[in-house]
């Protein structure tokens, strides 16, 4: 329950993280949220010091007063970490937090654990939206992968076990995505997430299950340019 404040006292305003008003302001907070992180769903149990819940303001160098409770979620600590990942107060400490958000996650925290996991490493597309990403757990660290990439290394033969997403993991809604991905990975895909997609279409067999795969790949185009200077030099000549 908030405090019992007359009107003006309800609209002044805090120095966000300080003072008996924001501590307030946090026990708000958290009572309207059920003490549940608003990202990966943990419920406060116990005195954890590292799971301690924390209130993070959505107002960039904001000042809150009761009446902008809307802008204030409830997170956990490693949570909180995942949005503060230039902070050295917590560490490495959002190596600990989901790797995804949950599906009703609020907006504002429905990030993954840092800027770069939001990175497609099989074709380099840049997601805002975490629902749209999955990750494929290889021997050394999970990979990040838009869906339609995803689906491409499961038409790949891909184990549908080692996929993880936001919410419930449907692989054959991935798989039904492959076509929206790149038949071949970029330049600069991750290894363990290089594979190619199996061709689908009648335009797709004819690039790439021809002859003319050699022409149109990097390396391909790259000597075919050179060819055409040699000749372009002797011409010139």
């Amino acid at each position: 329950m908030s405090p019992d404040l007359e009107p003006r006292a309800r609209k002044r305003r805090t120095r966000d993280g300080s003072g008996a008003r924001w501590d307030a302001l946090r026990d708000e907070a958290i009572d309207r949220d059920d003490r549940t992180c608003q990202r990966c769903g943990y419920e406060r149990r116990g005195r954890d010091p590292e799971q301690e819940l924390e209130v993070h303001d959505t107002a960039a160098l904001g000042s809150p007063s009761f009446e902008d409770l809307d802008r204030l979620v409830t997170l956990c600590r490693p949570c909180h970490a995942t949005l503060h990942g230039d902070d050295p107060a917590y560490g490495d400490l959002g190596d600990a937090a989901a790797m995804f958000p949950r599906p009703d996650a609020p907006p504002a925290v429905a990030t993954m654990r840092s800027e770069r996991q939001h990175v497609c490493e099989r074709c380099q597309l840049v997601s805002d939206d975490a629902s749209s990403l999955a990750a494929y757990a290889g021997d050394d660290r999970p990979y990040i992968l838009c869906k339609p990439c995803a689906g491409a290394l499961l038409a790949a033969g891909y184990d549908p076990g080692s996929f993880e997403v936001a919410g419930t993991l449907d692989p054959e809604s991935l798989r039904a995505r492959s076509a929206d991905a790149p038949v071949r990975p970029s330049l600069l895909a991750s290894g363990p997430v290089r594979a190619t997609r199996p061709p689908q279409t009648r335009a797709e067999r004819f690039v790439y299950d021809t002859p003319l795969r050699y022409a149109t790949n990097p390396i391909g185009v790259t000597l075919l340019f050179v060819v055409l200077g040699v000749f372009a030099s002797f011409y010139l000549l």
